[in-house]
């Protein structure tokens, strides 16, 4: 709208604010100075524990003398407003959420977080970490299976903010086995079919795996079998990944989270195995 006098800087404003301090005992002070001047009464609002005070009948003014007809003592919660000044700035109030449902915000925009998946926005630095699930497994396992079993327990599902994430997978499992034999591998499955590209290539009746124990010690012993991949799964719906086991041709079981004696006694033991999934922005 058109105005007279210098262009206004400002597209957010608020109105001044003075706080002020009564006194308690002798002797009474009721005249206070504004740290501005007013014309009157009513270009001042006076409030004492939050209560609105009654221009005139409560208080009076001149210039930048206020004087109470009252005591305000220390304790009491003594502030005025200014209702004829007016504070502008550029700056948009920090708790005060912007919303914009068209439109484009030209320059830089800064912030300590966004909502939605961010897929929209540009010049931002990738790499980022979205978050972070982790799955810690406390009990048992064991499989005999020559082909590949889910380890129960030891799963972890993650929702991708964007189809351009990639997921971190790392997976820490203590394995053992029930006798000197005892080859086996561990394969990373998401929803449960095999992850492309986390195992190795197919050769004759090699197993194709993630990572592989060479032959597990028995007893008292075990070995802590890891690996990380990271994924691309363009995908934006629930994920879940979750480590698989075989056991090599040899007969044996292989466990996880113990070892293959199962003695009570303290050269036996029991373990943790995590899984964990970090979103990376692309």
């Amino acid at each position: 709208m058109p105005y007279i006098g210098n262009q206004p800087a400002d597209r957010f404003g608020s109105l001044a604010y003075q706080d002020l301090t009564g006194v308690t005992g002798s002797p009474v002070k009721r005249g206070f100075t504004l740290n501005q001047a007013v014309a009157n009464e009513m270009e001042l609002e006076v409030f004492v524990n939050n209560v609105r005070q009654e221009p005139t009948d409560a208080y009076t003014v001149s210039g930048t003398a206020l004087t109470m007809t009252g005591d305000v003592e220390t304790t009491d919660d003594f502030y005025v407003v200014f209702q004829g000044k007016a504070i502008g700035t550029v700056t948009h109030p920090s708790n005060t959420p912007i919303v914009a449902t068209t439109g484009t915000f030209s320059g830089a925009v800064t912030g300590s977080s966004f909502t939605g998946d961010g897929s929209g926005l540009t010049n931002v630095s990738a790499g980022k970490v979205l978050q972070v699930i982790q799955t810690v497994k406390t009990d048992t396992f064991s499989t005999t299976s020559t082909s590949f079993d889910a380890i129960t327990g030891l799963s972890a599902a993650i929702t991708p903010a964007a189809t351009s994430s990639k997921i971190l997978v790392s997976a820490h499992i203590v394995v053992s086995g029930s006798n000197a034999n005892s080859y086996g591998g561990i394969a990373l499955y998401r929803g449960g079919s095999v992850v492309s590209g986390a195992v190795g290539a197919s050769a004759g009746s090699k197993l194709a795996i993630s990572t592989a124990n060479t032959r597990v010690p028995t007893s008292a012993t075990a070995k802590t079998l890891t690996f990380e991949f990271l994924d691309s799964p363009s995908s934006t719906s629930s994920l879940t990944y979750q480590p698989y086991m075989s056991r090599g041709a040899e007969s044996t079981t292989l466990y996880v989270n113990q070892n293959g004696g199962e003695a009570d006694n303290a050269n036996h033991f029991r373990s943790i195995s995590t899984i964990t999934l970090i979103e990376i922005g692309a």
